[in-house]
């Protein structure tokens, strides 16, 4: 057999017996081509270098496909219109029921009060939806006083506009529908499977409850999709590079890139799937002669800047505009900085003598924690491994227990004759609690929390007529002071100075261990003693001190407020903190090996025969995980028949093999960076964190119907396209009463437990139970009994 090789090119076949690589809106481009001997079946294969003196290579231009712009006909654009409109009816559809608290509105309305008072709060998310709900609520007229307290609270009694408020994440679930019919067309297929792919996302039960409601998740995918649409249609300028359109799609990718982060962080896993798609593309343009490097070099920083700079700046500028608003401060910051809420109206300004003498009466607290003060009282420890002696603990809040007395070590005396004598970096001191006279004590006793043999008890230790030991001995030792005060790195100073507390005899530091002690320890935070520990937990800092004998006048320290980037970033280490320390065990939570199948949802309200229940559309779920193992499999079929030499086509021609290997593999991508990530988090996770990958996985299930059907008849592609839109629907209906909250029977909901896993509480059905209750009395009587139930 004898192949051609101009044929095979023509065919789509490369002469090595790879397939030829081309462009799409969102894959890579194609290699240049080049010219290859005749190899015909029988005859030895010539030797590398007579073939290379035999061969004649040619240099072709550098041509991707399907580089071409979108023209958006009238028929799309009256698509769009009938598509857009059917996504809102779909998410609006008795948007006021229920009329309650529904599931985390009891977080994310109450901070859109908290925005409109501008009064601080904390969040583990970054604040772009919440600033939206916000802006929802202000327009709708709410005045930020309810608090949204408790889920099942009444909104009408309560006069709160929360169908304004719901309306935000309602319009932005139906505008995912018409994106995702644009994403498919720029990607390069024809309207009915934009209309497929659309109709997909329409009636996916549970993207259509989580835009329903004052939650996160509306505003994260409607950003991600069209983060992903504009990804889509720069690749659609590629022909046209530098034009408007090329940087107003690249720009607009890396902001709404930097959109979707400011929502929640989830849309960061946006950065390496995009970020892989450029380094592809980059690493393709090295092909095309016709590219000088200068301009190679521009392509580079084009999109360096467009998708990194670009979603930085809108990511500080939503936080800036955060701080903006929180202006005022409230009892939320006292879980930041002494310098964050020197920075709120109102906050917490501390004004305290500087230098600390030996006599001193010190505060210390924790540096690098929001944990507090260390602190004792006159309660014993009461652990079984432990001394019985005086609790040292780690408080919140600022009180006369927090306060100690600054003494030289054991059998030490300091020479102050000629004034008040400076505690310095090295030297050994004795802290004495001032409210119960004893010393900070440590020895080789287990704390109340840990076993662990490099860990100490810390205590209060002493008594009338006795005058300690060397076991009271810590030594002071600095780690830094404060740029711009003086000496602060080698004189203790309040405020500016951060040190450890080393026990002279254990050679341990005190630590702070953020673990809650319990009740018999009033729930405060356990201080120990620990060896070869990390600084960050055992730094301190001095937060007031004074001296009764100082004379003349005193030089004071005070916290300098943090600016933007300061407050930036502490703003966003807590949040880093706060999820990886969200580690409990909610009942609905669900591990992301069970997302894709849809093992379980969340139960997020229910009462008077009616509920909500978090549950997606099971055959868009399970077609999508389908979708994506054909498409592996049939990546991995021609990476095989190609190293075979073997020509065969999926769809029967390059071109649809072409567009769905670069348009689903694009989306694979997207999908596998936006899953396999949760799989290394220690945190709680739920059902919707799915949302952003489910929808990357519905774009390939479209794909893949429209591959499968390519080559059937139009007759029949049709019918498969309604098939496949009759049976969504269909699902879609059946599970709409725990969407949209519409009074069911026990028997319906019985029914709609496809799953054992599916734990829906049917018993909220009530209208059910009643109708099975008088049935078995029509029964009894011998009557006939009618019940009617709502829609």
């Amino acid at each position: 057999m004898t192949v051609d090789v101009d044929q095979a090119e023509r065919q789509g076949q490369h002469p090595k017996g790879h397939s030829m690589q081309h462009e799409s809106p969102t894959g890579r481009r194609g290699r240049n081509k080049q010219r290859a001997p005749k190899v015909t079946k029988g005859e030895d294969a010539p030797s590398s270098s007579s073939r290379m003196d035999s061969v004649s290579i040619e240099t072709f231009e550098y041509q991707p496909a399907y580089s071409a712009r979108w023209n958006v006909t009238t028929a799309d654009w009256a698509l769009l219109v009938a598509i857009s409109l059917a996504a809102v009816a779909v998410r609006c559809y008795r948007l006021s029921n229920p009329g309650n608290v529904v599931f985390d509105e009891v977080h994310f309305g109450k901070f859109a009060g908290k925005y409109l008072n501008r009064t601080w709060f904390y969040d583990l998310h970054p604040p772009l939806a919440k600033l939206m709900y916000a802006a929802a609520g202000h327009v709708a007229g709410y005045d930020g006083v309810f608090d949204f307290k408790q889920i099942g609270l009444d909104y009408a009694a309560a006069g709160v506009p929360y169908v304004g408020m719901r309306l935000l994440p309602a319009l932005l679930g139906a505008l995912t529908v018409p994106a995702t019919y644009a994403t498919a067309r720029a990607c390069g297929y024809g309207m009915d499977t934009g209309v497929l792919a659309a109709l997909l996302v329409c009636v996916e039960n549970g993207l259509v409850t989580q835009s329903r409601l004052i939650l996160l998740d509306s505003p994260l995918v409607f950003f991600t999709v069209l983060a992903l649409l504009s990804w889509a249609m720069f690749w659609t300028q590629q022909q046209h590079a530098y034009s408007r359109a090329w940087w107003a799609w690249l720009v607009a990718t890396g902001a709404m890139v930097g959109c979707a982060a400011s929502c929640k962080w989830v849309g960061l896993f946006l950065l390496p799937a995009i970020g892989l798609s450029t380094i592809g593309d980059l690493w393709d343009k090295i092909a095309d002669r016709s590219l000088t490097p200068a301009r190679w070099l521009g392509h580079f920083w084009a999109r360096a800047l467009a998708l990194m700079l670009v979603p930085a700046l809108v990511y500080v500028a939503w936080f800036h505009v955060h701080f903006t608003m929180l202006s005022k401060t409230s009892d939320d910051a006292l879980g930041m900085t002494p310098e964050f809420q020197a920075s709120l109206q109102g906050g917490r300004q501390v004004s305290t003598d500087r230098d600390v003498f030996y006599g001193s009466e010190i505060r210390m607290r924790t540096t690098h924690a929001r944990s507090g003060y260390l602190h004792s009282h006159a309660h014993a420890w009461q652990h079984a491994k432990g001394s019985g002696q005086q609790q040292v603990t780690i408080y919140g809040y600022a009180d006369a227990n927090n306060i100690w007395v600054v003494e030289p070590a054991f059998n030490a005396t300091v020479d102050d004759s000629q004034g008040l004598v400076r505690v310095r970096s090295g030297d050994t001191v004795r802290l004495r609690h001032k409210s119960t006279g004893r010393y900070l004590h440590s020895h080789d006793k287990r704390p109340a929390l840990s076993s662990d043999d490099q860990k100490f008890e810390l205590s209060g230790y002493g008594f009338a007529d006795f005058a300690g030991d060397t076991n009271d001995n810590f030594r002071i030792d600095i780690l830094q002071g404060t740029r711009g005060q003086a000496g602060s790195d080698v004189e203790l100073q309040a405020i500016y100075s951060q040190f450890r507390l080393v026990h002279a005899n254990l050679r341990c530091a005190v630590y702070n261990s953020r673990k809650k002690l319990p009740k018999w320890a009033f729930g405060q935070i356990e201080a120990n003693c620990m060896r070869n520990c990390l600084p960050r937990m055992s730094t301190w800092h001095v937060e007031f001190a004074q001296h009764a004998n100082a004379t003349g006048e005193t030089r004071r320290a005070s916290y300098q407020p943090l600016g933007l980037l300061g407050k930036l970033w502490e703003y966003n280490r807590l949040m880093a903190e706060s999820n990886e320390s969200l580690t409990g065990n909610h009942p609905f939570a669900a591990r992301p090996q069970f997302w894709p199948w849809l093992r379980r949802g969340t139960a997020y309200w229910g009462g008077h025969g009616r509920l909500i229940y978090q549950l997606g559309n099971p055959l868009v779920w399970w077609g999508a995980l389908a979708a994506l193992a054909v498409f592996a499999c049939l990546r991995l079929l021609v990476f095989l028949l190609d190293k075979r030499r073997i020509r065969w086509r999926l769809g029967g021609s390059r071109t649809h093999q072409e567009r769905y290997f670069s348009s689903a593999g694009f989306f694979a991508l997207a999908w596998v960076c936006h899953y396999l990530p949760f799989f290394l988090m220690r945190r709680e996770l739920f059902l919707h964190t799915y949302f952003p990958a489910l929808w990357m996985a519905i774009m390939v299930l479209a794909f893949t119907v429209d591959l499968l059907t390519c080559r059937m008849p139009r007759i029949i592609r049709l019918s498969v396209y309604v098939a496949v839109a009759a049976a969504v629907l269909h699902a879609f209906h059946e599970f709409s009463y725990i969407t949209y909250a519409r009074e069911w029977t026990k028997e319906q909901c019985l029914r709609a437990k496809w799953l054992q896993t599916w734990d829906i509480d049917c018993e909220h059905a009530i209208g059910g139970v009643r109708a099975a209750v008088e049935s078995l009395a029509a029964n009894q009587t011998g009557t006939n009994v009618s019940v009617n139930h709502s829609p």
